[in-house]
């Protein structure tokens, strides 16, 4: 007797199967007693894992799992998973300023700007970037272990297997080298005379560090005062933050208010409404900011990068400001040792005092506001074009491994667990092809990576697409659509959603993130799957 594989039986357990094949399922099950025990046993590990997580019955969640609420659930997920990807692009940007511009695979202007603008910067501080490389490769390193763990676990649980993934990484990322220990309550507070010899992992309403941390410090709390000493970086997302003392690695802050009188040994990446540095405040490097208001009266070793509403510079920068302003207030005793860069909206809205020391250019740049591309035939054009090309490339990928298609996203489990992977996929995998090119050997394995990785970026939409359009026209039908009729659907759905003012560019983020996690689990399904058996038996 011919046993279906261990993931079949728990994508049945988790009602993820289409019809027929879960109907053909249910005739062996009543034939096979072996197998109905291992189906008791899933069903077991899914209660008591639902009691654990304290999730909703299955049936609850098969019930209310269609696609909308599915999509609601993976955005607030992404949100969540963001900010723990926001602190690995923030420290890029520290080893390697600039590289954020060239996040996206499509963006080359971007990347012959990193490599040729910051190749004096590289040269000079190759011990940073060496030490952030194996840095780096430990992350990769322990992400591999915790994944193998997990693998097994995914497609088959998939909500807590990726709050879990979430939190272990947020917390290794923090400082990889270092021990964490964790204090909670209404108010932490390190005393004066107290010293943490590990990095300090923190939950409360606020916290105080008077005394000494010796390495990094992670803080979601309401208010955050430092006047201690902290060795390590200080992350924190909460509403307001005070920094009298020292940071002698970086600030990550989202927060509402950031002041600054004290010191930070390295730079401060600030998202969030107002932030203020002191007279008494300074930053040894850099400072890349975004948000309402930026009032710079200390001092700053290197740049000044600022995307935001308004920017008062009364204090001292060692090399060049750069902002894209709603107002720009340069005043008498401000000192730029570099050049002044400016982007606003009128003329009248850069204020520069004449007696501010400027040491190299001013550039004074208008804001230019584009036509909308809604307003362009061109625009519909292409985008008919690229869709006829997604269409087309789709139909040669089915008939040439049909297998990478059959992953659904009629559920919230489904959907939710392909954008896991997804993301997964889309940070390790320039991260390990970078790591793979410093050896020679490695070369053509770390660039064959990066080209499939920047392929799947594109393929994704069309994953996407043939597993939308086919619940879209099954839904309605009740039988399985044909496959490119089912492709050109779900293209239609995906190219008008990821067009949309404004949510267009998260969408096709979104869309990104499931397309790559449902290519993988096709591909890893081709791989458990028996061998067909032959015609007759």
């Amino acid at each position: 007797m011919d046993h279906f594989p261990e993931l079949t039986y728990s994508m049945y357990v988790d009602r993820e199967l289409a019809g027929p094949e879960r109907l053909r399922v249910q005739e062996h099950l009543a034939r096979c007693e072996a197998c109905r025990r291992l189906v008791a046993a899933l069903e077991v590990e899914n209660r008591v894992l639902a009691d654990t997580f304290q999730m909703t019955d299955p049936e609850v969640i098969a019930a209310q799992g269609n696609i909308g609420r599915s999509l609601v659930i993976t955005v607030v997920s992404a949100l969540a998973v963001a900010l723990g990807l926001n602190w690995l692009v923030s420290g890029v940007e520290y080893l390697a300023p600039g590289v954020t511009s060239w996040v996206s695979p499509l963006n080359l202007g971007g990347l012959e700007g990193f490599f040729f603008s910051n190749a004096l910067d590289l040269m000079r501080e190759a011990p940073v970037v060496l030490d952030g490389l194996v840095t780096m490769l430990g992350l990769v390193v322990i992400a591999a272990i915790v994944f193998s763990i997990l693998r097994h676990l995914m497609a088959r649980h998939p909500m807590p297997v990726a709050i879990l993934a979430t939190a272990l990484f947020a917390l290794v990322a923090a400082d990889p080298a270092k021990a964490i220990e964790k204090r909670s309550g209404q108010l932490v507070r390190v005393g004066p005379d107290q010293v943490v010899e590990d990095s300090l992992v923190t939950s409360g309403e606020a916290v105080q560090i008077d005394g000494t941390v010796n390495g990094s410090v992670i803080a979601p709390a309401r208010r955050v005062i430092v006047r201690g000493d902290i060795k390590g970086d200080l992350v924190v997302g909460g509403q307001q933050v005070e920094i009298s003392g020292t940071v002698e690695g970086n600030l990550f802050v989202w927060c509402q208010t950031l002041t600054v009188a004290g010191q930070v040994g390295r730079g401060i990446y600030f998202w969030g409404q107002t932030l203020q540095l002191d007279p008494s405040g300074r930053v040894n490097t850099d400072v890349w900011a975004g948000g309402d208001t930026l009032r710079l009266g200390g001092t700053v070793g290197r740049d000044v990068a600022w995307f935001g509403g308004a920017i008062d510079s009364s204090g001292a920068i060692g090399r060049n400001l750069q902002v894209h302003t709603g107002l720009l207030t340069v005043a008498k005793s401000a000192h730029i040792g570099g050049n002044l860069e400016a982007e606003v909206h009128n003329k009248q809205d850069a204020q520069i005092d004449p007696g501010a020391t400027i040491g190299g250019k001013t550039e004074i740049n208008l804001i230019k506001r584009s036509p909308s591309h809604y307003a362009d035939p061109k625009f519909y054009l292409w985008q008919a074009i690229w869709l006829a090309a997604a269409l087309i490339l789709g139909l040669i990928l089915n008939w040439l491994t049909p297998v990478l298609f059959e992953a659904s996203l009629n559920t919230g489990g489904g959907l939710l667990r392909a954008a896991g992977i997804g993301f997964l996929a889309l940070v390790a995998t320039p991260v390990a092809a970078i790591i793979a090119c410093l050896t020679l050997v490695g070369i053509p394995l770390g660039v064959l990576g990066l080209i499939l990785w920047g392929v799947s970026l594109y393929l994704a939409k069309v994953f996407v697409g043939a597993a939308l359009g086919r619940g879209v026209i099954q839904g309605r039908a009740g039988e399985r659509p044909a496959f490119a009729l089912a492709l050109l659907a779900g293209l239609i759905i995906v190219f008008v959603t990821i067009n949309l003012p404004y949510v267009g560019p998260w969408l096709s983020f979104l869309v990104t993130l499931v397309g790559l996690g449902l290519a993988i689990l096709g591909a890893y399904r081709s791989r458990v799957r028996p061998p067909a058996a032959p015609a007759g038996l």
